[in-house]
């Protein structure tokens, strides 16, 4: 179970949900 990379997502999702203008 490998939990960086999904953390590492997140971070790129939440940040592209955020800057979705």
């Amino acid at each position: 179970f490998i939990l960086v990379p999904t953390a590492f997502f997140l971070i790129i999702y939440v940040k592209t949900v955020s800057q979705n203008d």
